[in-house]
């Protein structure tokens, strides 16, 4: 990548984010839009034509009729303002720790070596921001914010500062590299020095975009290659995107290797339930059952957990199915994915509840379990935990769940099943929260309303932080969800709790 122009625009559209932290997803849509058209090379960019494309895409986004495909591609370029990068990389060495030896027989660079390159360059741009780049475009009014084409371009000052941190020297982030990633050892060999320099090259490369023309190869490919006054450097227009979306990198990553896909494939269902049952078992609850047998049964079966509260149990189904292959740019395939192993999962929940149903004659298992109480004096329900992260693709609102393409999962639930679909990362954080120990009570209102959740929110955390921060502590407040429920109305919600809302304080005052 060569042109100058292009340089520049890279690092626009960039600053525009940063300056802009509400309308980055659709700064991020425009960008992905037009990084494959040779005009990105030719013509340099303006704001007037991206708040005309975030124009057009208000107008799509009050169309009902929005396809699966469109609609997740939305919820994905809001994904990396959701995620805390450290708990994710966290997340991730363990998710993959099983694959660092296949690939180092293979001679490839380590997944934790990836991780720790995506860390370095985010840090390396994100951290000990100077003051100027704190001021961020605030919203007037709710009309403002409610206008997806209000993007005001920051002062030539800002822009200048931040173009400088998006803008790294190629050879000092791979100099940095090494010398964060070899021991502190003056007989070190030579060779392992070299090694650590060509392992680094082979991650940039693999992080430097293509020229793919699918939609959303950014993702995949964050950083951009160019040629400097001096040097070769890189331009990141999106830090954000780093480490909090390497789940997809790494697994397009492993895809390129029989032999290490096929150690996934063999293994992941081992590693996915042991990290969910040891979160689970971090709740704070009555009992808790893993691996739970059926005996005596005709249908010989197991359940991967019973959880057990004072007046509820919940069945526990785990899966480690491979949602994030080829995603980002292949979305289509995620819709069938999803449906099949919730479905899947709500089946094997529905068995194991008729199951210990069953078994459950006076002073029997669920009274013993549950602080004695009988299956007819406590709620019910399932909890389905899926791999990784996900925005919310079931949210228990039938209307809103079936625009999304998600209908089928509610035709498959009958109208009292208690059922929530979380993914590991959800669950992670919320048992962090210090409101865990009412997480029976969270899962109890959650699933209450048969199909007419009243709230949408991008994460299973949104729906924490409107319970405890909302809706518990307001009887008035309750009373209006309860209202909106009883006529469907149905209310997007973004807590404070898990999101940065400075850009609204002008909007409070």
């Amino acid at each position: 990548m060569s042109s100058d122009i292009f340089r520049k625009n890279l690092r626009y559209i960039s600053s525009l984010g940063r300056y802009n932290t509400e309308r980055r997803p659709v700064i991020r849509q425009y960008f992905a839009n037009r990084i494959s058209n040779s005009e990105f090379n030719q013509e340099k960019l303006n704001v007037a034509e991206i708040r005309e494309f975030a124009g057009q895409k208000q107008s799509r986004a009050e169309d009902t009729n929005l396809d699966f495909e469109e609609r997740f591609k939305e919820s994905l370029l809001t994904l990396p303002e959701d995620i805390n990068p450290q708990d994710f990389q966290g997340y991730l060495l363990f998710r993959y720790s099983h694959l660092e030896e296949p690939l180092s027989n293979q001679d490839e660079f380590a997944i934790s070596d990836l991780l720790s390159f995506e860390a370095l360059i985010r840090d390396t741009i994100l951290e000990e921001s100077e003051p100027i780049l704190s001021d961020l475009n605030r919203f007037k009014s709710k009309e403002d914010y409610a206008d997806f084409s209000n993007i005001e371009e920051p002062s030539k000052q800002f822009q200048q500062m931040w173009n400088r941190r998006v803008t790294l020297s190629r050879k000092e982030i791979i100099k940095s590299f090494v010398e964060g990633t070899l021991p502190d050892d003056p007989t070190i060999d030579p060779s392992r020095h070299q090694e650590r320099i060509e392992k680094a090259q082979d991650i940039l490369d693999f992080l430097s975009y293509s020229g793919d023309d699918s939609s959303l190869d950014f993702f995949s490919n964050p950083v951009f290659q160019v040629k400097g006054v001096k040097e070769r450097e890189i331009v990141v227009p999106f830090p954000e995107v780093l480490l909090t979306t390497a789940q997809y990198r790494i697994e397009e990553f492993v895809g390129q290797f029989k032999q290490v896909q096929e150690v996934e494939n063999k293994e992941k269902g081992g590693v996915v339930e042991e990290l969910a049952q040891e979160l689970l078992q971090q709740i704070p609850c009555r009992n808790f059952v893993k691996e739970f047998e059926y005996i005596h049964d005709p249908n010989p079966g197991e359940a991967d957990g019973l959880l057990f509260f004072e007046d509820s149990y919940w069945v526990v189904e785990i899966k480690s199915h491979p949602i994030f292959r080829k995603i980002p740019n292949r979305v289509e395939i995620i819709k069938n994915r999803f449906t099949q192993k919730v479905t899947q999962a709500v089946d094997q929940i529905e068995n194991a509840l008729d199951y210990v149903d069953g078994l459950d004659d006076e002073f029997g298992l669920v009274y013993n379990l549950t602080g004695n109480k009988n299956s007819d004096e406590i709620d019910t329900g399932g909890i389905v935990i899926l791999d990784g992260f996900l925005p919310t693709l079931y949210s228990g609102n039938a209307r809103a769940d079936q625009q999304l393409g998600m209908g089928d999962i509610h035709d498959h639930i009958a109208e009292h099943e208690r059922i929530v679909v979380i993914t590991l990362y959800d669950l992670y954080q919320l048992i962090q929260e210090d409101e865990a120990n009412l997480f029976d009570e969270f899962l109890i209102w959650r699933t209450g309303y048969e199909g007419n959740m009243p709230v949408w929110g991008f994460s299973e955390r949104e729906y924490w932080a409107f319970y405890f921060d909302n809706y518990r502590t307001s009887e008035e407040f309750r009373k209006g969800v309860e209202e909106a429920a009883k006529k469907d109305i149905i209310t997007i919600y973004i807590s404070e709790r898990f999101n940065d809302k400075s850009h609204l304080q002008n909007i409070k005052k």
